[in-house]
């Protein structure tokens, strides 16, 4: 029933991830209590960028700050506190802190109040609520932050584990539609049962509803294919890029994560987290000339070139020129200009000139 790539050493690469990301948490693992003192610095640690900072489209303020702070309720964090559990009960934002408004440098698209989204049926341990209780600090798979506590529904640890232990279905499209609730690629939807080709999943809430599978699906985990990869990610090209996931799309790093995750992959959410992972086989390069030479003896679709603060997939060669895949705001071209892109993007690097990319890769590492 569930079928694992043997193309990837999952079990390895998997490993790796919650050996060396401290943000990646089995939730139903969690103890009964949990130190305030842990959960106190977790809602602390994380800083906004240095700079001048807008709240919605006012200047950030002291004031907004305080705010944000009062709300996390850091007073009401207790010695020993108790972890309960829950599920989302739709697509969900989590934030850095308890508050919907956008912190951004001007283009609000770029919200550093966001952290990510989160899948309907996202297991959480929730360790704290704000002051006005509409927050909860929650812990999911792969990321810690605030999540609104209407969209969570309590559960027991029992819970979680007979989810996770269901057989399911993954997505494998931008995103359906089951009873009314939307789960993009690379989604659980957990199943009761199967009759031929018709699946009665398990839907927020404990609900019920039958679906055919088509193309959108498939059965567990794939084995993993370069040629599956590459229909997914060409099926996504104009897609507008998202900071965080806020509008129900991708950046790089949840693209990348979103995409192997049909593979039974489970990556840590940011980019600087996904270096960490897979066989690191060059840390820079001279020219780009060594650049391409390398890449030519690499796997396509199971290498990631890093940037600070970017992931590109590397997707072969075409008549010679480097392909690339990623979720791109903006990059810098050969003539210096800045090229806006904003979208879920191929790159053929000397046809779109830039070739001086090279410069600015600090890791390119092989998930084997």
């Amino acid at each position: 029933m569930f079928t694992l790539s043997f193309s990837l050493n999952v079990r390895e690469i998997n490993s790796q991830s919650y050996q060396l990301v401290e943000y990646m948490k089995r939730v139903e693992e969690f103890p009964d209590y949990i130190d305030g003192s842990l959960v106190r610095e977790w809602i602390t640690r994380d800083r906004l960028p240095e700079g001048k900072l807008y709240v919605d489209s006012n200047e950030l303020t002291q004031r907004d700050m305080e705010e944000f702070l009062r709300e996390a309720n850091l007073e009401g964090i207790r010695e020993k506190g108790r972890v309960l559990f829950g599920f989302t009960i739709k697509r969900t934002n989590m934030r850095m802190y308890p508050s919907d408004k956008t912190v951004h440098k001007g283009d609000s698209r770029v919200d550093y109040n966001q952290y990510t989204l989160l899948e309907p049926l996202t297991p959480l341990a929730i360790l704290h609520s704000s002051r006005s209780g509409e927050w909860l600090y929650v812990h999911a798979p792969f990321m810690r932050g605030w999540v609104k506590s209407s969209l969570i529904v309590p559960a027991s640890r029992d819970d979680l584990r007979k989810v996770k232990s269901m057989p399911f279905l993954m997505v494998r499209v931008s995103k359906v539609s089951l009873g009314g609730i939307e789960f993009g690629l690379g989604a659980r939807v957990p199943y009761y049962r199967r009759e031929g080709n018709r699946y009665l999943v398990m839907l927020p809430g404990k609900k019920k509803v039958w679906v055919e599978k088509g193309r959108e699906f498939q059965e567990g985990y794939t084995n993993f294919s370069p040629e599956l990869a590459k229909e997914i990610l060409e099926g996504l090209l104009g897609t507008p890029y998202d900071w965080g996931g806020k509008e129900g799309r991708w950046d790089c790093s949840s693209l990348v994560q979103n995409l192997y995750s049909l593979f039974g992959l489970e990556l840590p959410r940011n980019s600087a987290q996904q270096a960490l992972i897979g066989r690191v086989v060059s840390k820079g390069f001279k020219s780009y000339e060594e650049f391409k030479e390398t890449l030519r003896t690499l796997p396509p679709f199971r290498t990631l070139l890093f940037m600070k603060g970017h992931v590109i997939l590397y997707g072969g060669m075409e008549k010679g020129d480097i392909v690339l895949y990623h979720a791109v705001n903006s990059l810098n071209t050969e003539d210096g200009t800045r090229w806006h892109i904003r979208s879920i993007h191929k790159n053929l690097v000397e046809r779109d000139r830039i070739r001086n990319i090279h410069k600015a890769i600090i890791s390119v590492n092989v998930l084997d």
